[in-house]
C-alpha cells in the first residue's frame, strides 16, 4: 500500500513539474517571440517605399556623426568628406543603412522591453545594450578602416561575416547575463498568479 502511495505522489509530484516547466518556458518564450515579431515588423515598416530613404539619412547622419565623435574622443582620424562615406585611416567607405546597425538597435529594444522581468531591469538592460551597441558599431567602423586600408578582400570578409556573427553574439550575451542576474529566486516561481 505504502508503494502505491508513494507512486501515486511522485506521479502527482512529476505532473506538478512538469506544469511548472510549461509554465516557465512559456513565460520566458512568448517575450521572445513578441520581441521578434515586432522586430521583423518595424524593419519592415522602416522600408516603406514612402519612408525608406529619410529613415537611411536619418540612420546613416547619426552613424557618421557618431563616428566622428568616437574619433575626436579617442584622438583617431576619422573623417566624412562627404555624405554618405567615413574614411579612417586613409580608407573611404560609403555607410549605407546596413551598416548603421538599425537592426540591432531595433532587436535590443524590443528584447529589452519584453524580457519577462521587472521594468527597472528592462530600462537597465535597454541602456546597456544600446551603449553596447553605440561602441562596438564604431569600434567596427574604425576596425574595418584600418583593414581596408590594409586589405580590400579581408575587409570585406571581416565587414560582411565577422562583425555580424559577433554583434549577434553580443546581443545574446548581454541579455543572457542581464536576464539570468535578474531572474526570480525558485520560490517566487512556485506561485500561482
Amino acid at each position: 500500500m505504502s508503494k502505491k502511495k508513494n507512486a501515486s505522489k511522485t506521479s502527482q509530484q512529476d505532473l506538478q513539474n512538469k506544469q511548472l516547466a510549461k509554465k516557465r518556458f512559456i513565460k520566458q518564450f512568448i517575450p521572445l517571440i513578441a520581441a521578434v515579431t515586432l522586430w521583423i515588423i518595424s524593419s519592415s515598416i522602416l522600408h516603406l517605399p514612402a519612408i525608406k530613404n529619410e529613415v537611411a539619412a536619418f540612420f546613416i547622419n547619426f552613424t557618421l556623426q557618431s563616428s566622428l565623435l568616437f574619433g575626436k574622443v579617442f584622438f583617431i582620424p576619422v573623417a566624412s568628406p562627404t555624405f554618405p562615406f567615413l574614411t579612417i585611416g586613409g580608407y573611404t567607405m560609403q555607410v549605407v543603412m546596413e551598416c548603421t546597425a538599425y537592426n540591432f538597435y531595433l532587436f535590443v529594444i524590443f528584447l529589452s522591453l519584453f524580457s519577462p522581468v521587472k521594468w527597472k531591469q528592462r530600462l537597465l538592460t535597454l541602456l546597456i545594450f544600446l551603449l553596447a551597441v553605440f561602441v562596438v558599431n564604431n569600434l567596427r567602423f574604425i576596425t574595418v578602416g584600418y583593414i581596408g586600408s590594409y586589405s580590400q578582400k579581408m575587409f570585406h570578409l571581416v565587414h560582411d561575416y565577422l562583425w555580424n556573427i559577433l554583434f549577434g553574439f553580443l546581443v545574446f550575451l548581454i541579455w543572457a547575463w542581464r536576464y539570468n542576474k535578474s531572474m526570480e529566486p525558485e520560490s517566487e516561481l512556485h506561485d500561482d498568479v
